[in-house]
C-alpha cells in the first residue's frame, strides 16, 4: 500500500515567511518614511510646520549643502513649487534615507506586515482626500470657472501657459464635469478594500493626465501632484504580484483577508454616501452657476460669448 505525496509546497511562498535582501527591505523602509513625512508635514501635508520653522530648516540646510540661500519668504502665492517647498522636499527626502538607512542597518528581519498595510492606508486616505477635494471643486467650476469676456479678448502672445490652459478649461463645463468624474471616482474606489486596485490604476492614469497638464502648461502643482501619482504607483506596486498575474494569466496563492473590524467597513460605506450626495450638491450649484452664466448672457452685450467673435460692422463680413 502506497501512501499519496504530500504537495509540494509552493514555489511562491509568501515573501514574509523569508530573509529580505537588504535593498529590499531598505526600499521599503526608506519608502515608507518618505511617503510618510511627506504627507504629513510635506507640501500640502496633513499636519504642516509653520513656514518660518520650515524656512529656517530648509534654508540652513540649502547653505550647507549648496551655499545657496533660500529666497526671502513672501506673501501668499498659491504655488506648491517655491524655492521653499523644493528645498524641503529635499530635506524630507535626505531625512528619509539617513532614517531608512539606520532602520535597516538595525532591524535585519523581514518587515512586519502591518508596514505595508499602514502604509497602503496612509497612501488611501492621501489619495482619497485630495482627489476628492480637487474632484469636488470641478463639478461647482471652483477650479477653473466659467468664461468672461476678459478672457476671451485675451490673445495669445498675451497669455501664460497657465492661463491659456485655464481658459481651455474654463471654455467647456461638461469637460470640467468629465475631469471631476475622473477624480471622484478613484476616491470612491479607494475607500473599499475590495476595489483598492482598481481605484489607483485609474487614480494612477488620472494623475498622469494632472502632472503632465502641470508640467507642460507650467501649472505651479508640479511637487505635489507628481506625489500623488507616487502614492497611486506604489498602491499598485504593493499588489505588483496579481496585477502581474492578472496580464500574464499565471496562478497565484488566494490572498488572505484580513479582519476589519466592522466599524471601519460603516464608515467607508458613510464616507461614499457622503461623497455622492456632495457630488450633487456641488453639481446643483454648478448647474445654477451656469444657468445665472447663460442668462446674463443673452441680456448682456458679449458677443464673444454669442456668437463666437468679435462682431465689429455688418458689412464687410470678411473682417
Amino acid at each position: 500500500m502506497t501512501t499519496a505525496p504530500l504537495p509540494a509546497a509552493h514555489p511562491e511562498a509568501p515573501a514574509l515567511d523569508r530573509p529580505w535582501p537588504w535593498w529590499r527591505r531598505f526600499a521599503l523602509q526608506f519608502g515608507s518614511l518618505y511617503l510618510a513625512l511627506y504627507f504629513l508635514v510635506g507640501v500640502q501635508g496633513f499636519a504642516p510646520l509653520p513656514d518660518p520653522l520650515r524656512f529656517a530648516m530648509a534654508h540652513a540646510f540649502s547653505r550647507a549643502l549648496f551655499s545657496a540661500p533660500l529666497p526671502p519668504l513672501a506673501g501668499p502665492t498659491g504655488s506648491g513649487d517655491t524655492a521653499l517647498d523644493w528645498a524641503w522636499t529635499l530635506v524630507l527626502l535626505l531625512a528619509s534615507l539617513l532614517g531608512g538607512a539606520v532602520w535597516t542597518l538595525l532591524d535585519r528581519r523581514a518587515p512586519h506586515p502591518r508596514l505595508m498595510v499602514t502604509l497602503s492606508q496612509l497612501l488611501r486616505v492621501s489619495l482619497i482626500w485630495w482627489l476628492a477635494v480637487y474632484g469636488l471643486s470641478k463639478f461647482n467650476f471652483g477650479q477653473f470657472g466659467l468664461l468672461v469676456d476678459r478672457q476671451l479678448t485675451t490673445t495669445y502672445a498675451e497669455s501664460s501657459p497657465m492661463g491659456l490652459l485655464w481658459r481651455f478649461m474654463a471654455a467647456s463645463p461638461g469637460y470640467q464635469w468629465l475631469a471631476g468624474v475622473a477624480e471622484v471616482l478613484p476616491a470612491l474606489l479607494l475607500l473599499h478594500r475590495r476595489t483598492v486596485t482598481l481605484g489607483a490604476l485609474i487614480a494612477a492614469v488620472t494623475m498622469t493626465n494632472v502632472l503632465a497638464l502641470n508640467l507642460f502648461y507650467d501649472v505651479p502643482v508640479k511637487n505635489f501632484s507628481a506625489h500623488l501619482l507616487l502614492a497611486a504607483l506604489v498602491l499598485l506596486a504593493l499588489d505588483a504580484r496579481r496585477l502581474r498575474a492578472f496580464v500574464t494569466g499565471e496562478a497565484v496563492p488566494a490572498q488572505v483577508a484580513r479582519p476589519q473590524p466592522r466599524v471601519m467597513t460603516v464608515l467607508a460605506w458613510l464616507v461614499t454616501a457622503a461623497l455622492l450626495v456632495m457630488v450633487g450638491v456641488q453639481a446643483r450649484t454648478g448647474l445654477a452657476a451656469l444657468h445665472t452664466d447663460r442668462q446674463r448672457t443673452q441680456v448682456s452685450a458679449e458677443p464673444l460669448k454669442t456668437r463666437g467673435f468679435q462682431w465689429v460692422n455688418e458689412q464687410p463680413y470678411n473682417r
